[in-house]
């Protein structure tokens, strides 16, 4: 049997001091009984337990133990044993102890026989022994008491440690150890690889901007023995961020030094997160107190006010310092005060809501009240009602004067929140049911749709749409069909009607018939954009149009053409046959234009004479374009020269057309149509009857001649002019007056001539102000010559435009000036055109009777190029005529200009009118018409036009031939 050391047993002598007093206890019994080895066992127990032993090796123990147990289980007194031979020890006496718990006895061991101990002493040695094992039990009852008071004392501990959410830790100064309860490492999440030993794995253990804090805590406790108290976050296992209260508090000695820090930390995780909910709940309840719109307060359960908001302050026309305490009713009438009351204090015994509505005299409002209970009083919400009621008191008045309305009337459902997507009509008025037809029966629950034309309507129903998106409202115009089957306008302004922002309800049209405007702005968009007396498009549609096609073509790259054309001397027909059958005229031609081109092309009239046609998609080679727009102009030149029927006269008439084409590249329409005008002035000047294609010089001169006429007008304020003055001398070689010949001193061109310059200002009107300057001119010559016996004599000519002549108000300017001047009228000679006699004439003859009257003497000049003719002629009251440079210029080489000279002097003769002949350059020349019969000449031959200087020369000192008559 194998005897093991008690305190190594489970169950017993547990603490290590024992064992050694017991090894003590063996040794003075083996002392005091002359053995050589002795042993203390508790026979009590199966194999027996050594308490103690002396003298013996641990395998001689278990050898003896083992040798002698069967025989002393049985032996309760003291006796000698005599073991086998083969025992170490030989002489062995058991001593039985009694002991108050257990079978003990001391076994002393001899190795030889020996003489026996008194009886007395073997009996105190038993005594002490067993005195020594009593109390050897009464400590290891204490001990084994306090362990489990402790072991209870710890469960306690870490059940209130659990519970509270807290461990214990402790701090050894001395050592810098630490320990800490079960729970401590629970909330730290410590584990088994984990754990706690020093100061400064705690410190580890709080999160990083916690550390020097905690650190710095601990070490004033230590020092100055100052406690902390502090929340602050730890960091468990897997980063994760925890808070802890942790508290620590310095244990003292006797003497008052600090020998260790006692302390705790508590898991406020929990605590935390309910603060943050807390005050994220209490910021959102301020929020949302803040963003009640409406008159908002709360009441206790006595019905006084506790709170209010801005908008109850405004409402109620009082502050909240003056209402807090108050009853919600004082203050009110009596009979509201009352109302007020019944029904608050109904909803805070039914615990249930409460609405009323009434009107309150002190503050001249109707009001709306909601009342919600809750555990502490009443929630209540007042709105502002008055408007609302005054449109309930009015919807009687609106709903009656709706259904007599002029105005179409028809309210729908929208289907919001039913399975119905389309709209049905709910209401409408009588003015809807004159209108369409039908009655309200017939229409009511249906759809809109059965009054549209889905296809035309389509784009105002979505513009519709759009409009009542964006502003809850919309206008637009539509065609409504009737029952019968007709249509008519409806100007149609739609409302939403909205339960919520998101949902609408209703729609309520409103519809006004606007047949008769529409109509009326037909034939208002009609006569702008076309020809009232062609029904042709006009000079806007035409723009707009060719715009169009610039942009097409621009995308296409196909080329187009437009042609501008004119009729010639239309202007003749009006004034022999009248306006109306020049307008009968203008309408076949538009007649037969619109049938001489392709149905995509397009014909205008600009106006008067003035047609345009627009052909596009031509081709994308320009070759092949400019043939086929030329085949085209030829064929409109071609038709239009066939005759036309007017009220049974057959009339010939012929245009002037002008082409140019255009390929996407041109962005400016005006710029386009007028390079077609300047190529149908080109056939004008052609001679008529034909086309031209514009050429990019036209353009220059164009260019050429707007400059020359914004100089002119610089010119005429800045008087740049001059007048050069021709001598005119008769058969004999006398000088009898002059030509006026204006001049232009440019200062950057020099002198201009008139050819240059005189053509533009007939265009731009400027030969007006011009005409008039130099007619104010030569009567300041005549009168300076008239002061001068040499000179008194001599007339000036003035070339007058037909322009100029037509002013209404030329004779008055005429007289003017000569009455400005104080000259002799007749010595004032004004050349008129022959062009003049072309139309007008009664008045042109008007106009110079009045002149001839005032003694101004006339002359016809280029006489034999123009309008001229005898039944005209000899009406005309006239002093002189002038042959044309032109005849003269061939007199002697050319048959026809002698033969024609010769007729103009014969027929001047018969009329007894003076002839001049212009333009005479050689002595054959002049002598050939002066034997002819011509009065006077005019030419380089005598003197080229001067200025007045050279001129005032040549008078005082005429050249050979040439004389000066005082």
């Amino acid at each position: 049997m194998n005897a093991e050391p008690a305190s190594e047993r489970t169950g017993a002598w547990m603490v290590p001091t024992q064992r050694s007093e017991l090894d003590r206890l063996t040794q003075m019994a083996a002392q005091f009984a002359a053995a050589d080895a002795a042993l203390l066992v508790d026979m009590s127990h199966e194999p027996p337990l050594l308490l103690g032993s002396h003298g013996l090796t641990p395998e001689e123990t278990t050898q003896s133990l083992g040798a002698c147990a069967p025989l002393l289980k049985t032996r309760t007194d003291s006796e000698r044993v005599l073991a086998e031979a083969e025992a170490p020890f030989r002489y062995r006496h058991w001593l039985p102890v009694f002991d108050v718990v257990g079978q003990s006895g001391l076994l002393l061991l001899g190795r030889d026989a020996r003489e026996p101990v008194s009886d007395a002493t073997l009996q105190l040695l038993a005594q002490h022994a067993a005195d020594v094992l009593a109390l050897a039990r009464r400590c290891e009852q204490s001990e084994q008491y306090n362990a489990n008071v402790l072991r209870e004392s710890e469960s306690r501990l870490n059940l209130t440690e659990h519970t509270a959410g807290a461990g214990s830790w402790s701090l050894q100064l001395s050592t810098r150890e630490v320990v800490h309860s079960d729970e401590f490492a629970t909330i730290l999440g410590l584990t088994g690889r984990h754990q706690i030993r020093s100061l400064e794995d705690m410190v580890q253990r709080y999160a990083p901007e916690w550390r020097n804090g905690i650190r710095q805590r601990l070490e004033r406790c230590a020092q100055q023995g100052e406690g902390f108290d502090e929340e602050i976050q730890v960091v468990v296992d897997g980063g994760v961020p925890k808070w802890v209260r942790t508290v620590g508090t310095a244990v003292r000695r006797a003497n008052g030094q600090i020998v260790r820090i006692q302390g705790a930390i508590q898991d406020i995780s929990a605590q935390k997160q309910a603060q943050q909910d807390t005050l994220r709940l209490a910021m959102r309840l301020t929020t949302t107190l803040a963003s009640i719109t409406e008159a908002f307060v709360t009441l206790d359960r006595q019905c006084c006010f506790t709170y209010l908001n801005q908008e109850s302050e405004r409402l109620l026309q009082k502050s909240t310092a003056d209402l807090l305490g108050l009853e919600v009713w004082q203050g009110f009438s009596a009979g509201l005060a009352q109302r007020l009351k019944d029904q608050l204090t109904r909803s805070l015994n039914t615990n249930r809501r409460v609405e009323l509505e009434d009107f309150f005299p002190t503050l001249g409002k109707w009001l709306e009240v909601r009342a919600y209970p809750f555990a502490e009083g009443l929630a209540v919400y007042f709105r502002d009602v008055t408007e609302r009621r005054r449109s309930q008191e009015q919807l009687m008045l609106l709903e009656t004067s709706v259904s007599r309305l002029n105005d179409i009337v028809a309210i729908a459902e929208t289907g919001a929140g039913t399975n119905d997507t389309e709209p049905r009509i709910v209401f409408v008025n009588d003015a809807f049911e004159q209108h369409t037809g039908y009655s309200r029966a017939e229409v009511l629950g249906q759809t809109p749709r059965m009054l549209l034309e889905l296809d035309p309507a389509i784009p105002k129903l979505r513009e519709l749409a759009l409009g009542l998106q964006q502003t809850q409202q919309a206008r637009t115009e539509l065609m409504v069909r009737r029952k019968n089957g007709a249509m008519f306008w409806v100007e149609l302004e739609v409302v939403s009607v909205q339960a919520t922002a998101e949902e609408v309800t209703h729609w309520v049209a409103v519809g006004r018939d606007i047949t008769q405007r529409k109509t009326a702005e037909d034939m208002i968009r009609h006569l702008a954009f076309y020809d009232a007396l062609t029904d042709l498009p006009n000079r806007q549609l035409l723009l707009d149009r060719l715009q169009q096609a610039l942009a097409a073509s621009a995308r296409s790259g196909q080329h187009g053409a437009l042609m501008f054309i004119d009729l010639d001397n239309f202007k003749i027909l009006n004034d022999t046959l009248g306006h109306q059958m020049g307008d009968q005229l203008l309408q076949k031609v538009a007649a037969r234009l619109t049938k001489s081109v392709r149905k995509t092309d397009m014909v205008a009239r600009l106006g008067g004479d003035e047609f345009v046609v627009m052909v596009d998609d031509l081709s994308t080679d320009p070759d092949a374009a400019a043939f086929k727009a030329t085949a085209l102009a030829e064929k409109v030149l071609n038709t239009l020269r066939e005759p036309f029927q007017l009220n049974g006269h057959q009339h010939f008439t012929t245009p002037s057309i002008g082409v140019t084409s255009f390929n996407g590249q041109q962005n400016d329409v005006g710029e386009l149509l007028k390079q077609a005008d300047l190529a149908m002035y080109q056939a004008k000047s052609l001679g008529r009857n034909t086309l031209c294609f514009f050429d990019p010089n036209m353009q220059a001169t164009v260019t050429a001649n707007a400059t020359v006429g914004s100089d002119l007008r610089v010119a005429l304020n800045e008087e740049q002019f001059v007048v050069h003055y021709q001598p005119q001398v008769d058969r004999v070689g006398v000088i009898t007056g002059v030509e006026a010949l204006v001049r232009w001193q440019h200062p950057q061109r020099g002198l201009i001539f008139p050819a240059d310059f005189i053509p533009v200002a007939e265009d731009t009107g400027l030969i007006l102000p011009l005409g008039q300057w130099v007619l104010e001119k030569s009567c300041e010559q005549l009168a300076a010559w008239a002061d001068r016996p040499q000179t008194s004599n001599l007339s000036i000519a003035v070339n007058v435009s037909v322009r100029q002549f037509r002013h209404p108000d030329f004779v008055d300017m005429v007289m003017a000036a000569i009455t400005r001047t104080g000259i002799r009228p007749h010595r004032l000679k004004l050349e008129l055109t022959e062009s003049l006699l072309a139309d007008r004439m009664e008045i042109t003859i008007d106009k110079m009777g009045m002149l001839k009257a005032l003694g101004v003497t006339l002359s016809l000049d280029d006489f034999g190029v123009g309008y001229s003719s005898l039944s005209v002629l000899k009406r005309l009251p006239l002093d002189q005529l002038k042959i044309d440079k032109g005849f003269v210029a061939d007199v002697l080489t050319d048959p026809n200009d002698a033969a024609i000279s010769r007729a103009i002097i014969a027929l001047a003769q018969s009329l007894s009118l003076q002839v001049v002949a212009e333009g005479v350059e050689t002595q054959e020349q002049r002598d050939f018409l002066a034997y002819q019969g011509c009065d006077q000449f005019q030419g380089h031959l005598f003197a080229k036009p001067l200025p007045i200087e050279a001129l005032d020369a040549l008078l005082q000192n005429p050249t050979a031939g040439m004389l000066v008559l005082a």
